[in-house]
């Protein structure tokens, strides 16, 4: 634990603002509620950011809050049970989206946003799934068969703005059983533009290549929004037709000129180098809205100096000047922020696909809207309010302890603000 940052934590947790759960619709009577709908999913959420694994541990939690806990409004033990009766009631999920949107807001408001990673506005589409059972825990879980086993997956549409220095989850959305990320996506980018309108966030939309298609581009060249699509075999036309311009090979190909290239980079004990083609791309039949042919060749080297090549092929609206060599290669390498970031954090520190806390009803669907609230907390406390360098590449154990220290200790630093709800903000 270093002491040193318990005063900032326990400061970012009581200072900087809420998530105001008054849009949730409470699912109980008026009648005998002995806590209120704010108390009780701000309790879930300071446990999703204390990360702690179960319900029986998130009432303990609450034994030990400290003076914050007081400030937070948690007086007392707040049993597990409880908790998980109300979750399991709990089906507005309208209400918690707009809880998300608001934080996000909030965040905007205090220019906590701005690009900083990239020269772009850049948010990354892409999707996740939230639980896999043997059992059909959701009636919109999508039945898959693998190794001989049926499974049932609850899947949703992530949206990550990959240009801010804490990548937040700004709205996301459920992909209904009987479709897949490319069917929902023009439901969700309307949902996107309705909400944060063409700007400032909106300036380039990123997806995998299970959401490129040609409509889909059309739909968000249409409405002033720039695109980059992945292209894999999925479009093999489209596919076959980059490797011609842009060229395929491990090795120098004749013809093909590399635009740009980074500097050796660690990263996970291997070294890695990206390399830029690009083309122009106009006219294509189903395409019309193109501009570009991009191909990143990135060779990655492990410790034992073996050498491994790989050709990733993009397609974009983007005018040609819109972004210099070496940003395109930053743009590309973005894309992946919501795996590296988001999903990677809910799989691995708040252990989504292990650790649900309830399965009954909804609740499901209702904590994984609390788990991207928390991620983003959490990511907006390590990379904007601990600001050294060390504290940013800070490991999320570490992080987590001294947030639990924060929690937990008799007094607050001066300047704290009174609340009488839980809340964790960005």
């Amino acid at each position: 634990m270093n002491s040193a940052l318990v005063k900032p934590i326990a400061r970012f947790l009581s200072r900087q603002g809420r998530v105001d759960f008054g849009p949730v619709r409470d699912p109980r009577a008026r009648r005998g509620r002995r806590w209120s709908t704010q108390a009780l999913l701000g309790t879930l959420l300071l446990g999703f950011v204390a990360v702690e694994r179960t319900l029986r541990d998130v009432e303990a939690l609450t034994l030990r809050l400290g003076a914050l806990g007081r400030k937070l409004g948690i007086h007392k033990r707040l049993p597990d049970s409880t908790l998980a009766l109300f979750v399991s009631r709990l089906t507005d999920e309208r209400g918690l989206r707009q809880c998300l949107v608001n934080q996000v807001r909030a965040a905007e408001r205090r220019k906590a946003l701005v690009p900083v990673r990239l020269p772009i506005n850049m948010v990354v589409v892409d999707n996740k799934t939230v639980w896999c059972s043997r059992s059909k825990v959701d009636p919109q879980a999508q039945k898959a068969h693998h190794d001989g086993f049926t499974t049932y997956n609850l899947r949703y549409v992530n949206a990550v703005l990959a240009s801010a220095a804490s990548q937040p989850c700004i709205d996301r959305r459920l992909i209904p059983a009987r479709t897949n990320e490319c069917g929902v996506f023009p439901q969700f980018f309307a949902q996107l533009v309705k909400t944060y309108g063409r700007g400032p966030f909106l300036e380039l939309v990123s997806t995998d290549a299970g959401i490129t298609s040609a409509d889909n581009a059309r739909l968000v060249d249409a409405a002033g929004v720039g695109y980059l699509m992945a292209v894999k075999g999925d479009q093999p036309t489209l596919f076959e037709e980059a490797q011609r311009l842009l060229g395929s090979g491990a090795k120098k190909q004749a013809g093909y000129v590399c635009e740009a290239k980074t500097p050796w980079e660690r990263y996970k004990g291997r070294r890695v180098r990206r390399e830029l083609f690009r083309c122009r791309f106009e006219g294509w039949p189903g395409w019309e809205s193109a501009r570009q042919l991009w191909r990143v060749k990135q060779t990655t080297e492990t410790p034992d100096c073996e050498r491994n090549v790989e050709n990733r092929y993009f397609v974009t609206n983007l005018p040609w000047g819109r972004l210099k060599s070496l940003e395109v290669l930053a743009v590309v390498r973005a894309h992946w922020a919501i795996e590296d970031g988001l999903h990677w954090t809910l799989d691995v520190v708040l252990r989504e696909d292990k650790q649900v806390w309830c399965k009954q009803g909804k609740a499901v669907r209702m904590l994984s809207w609390l788990r991207a609230m928390a991620y983003n907390a959490l990511r907006m406390l390590r990379d904007r309010h601990l600001r050294s360098d060390d504290n940013r590449h800070r490991r999320w154990s570490d992080l987590t302890r001294d947030i639990v220290a924060a929690l937990q200790a008799p007094s607050l630093p001066r300047g704290t603000l009174d609340a009488e709800v839980v809340g964790i903000t960005l």
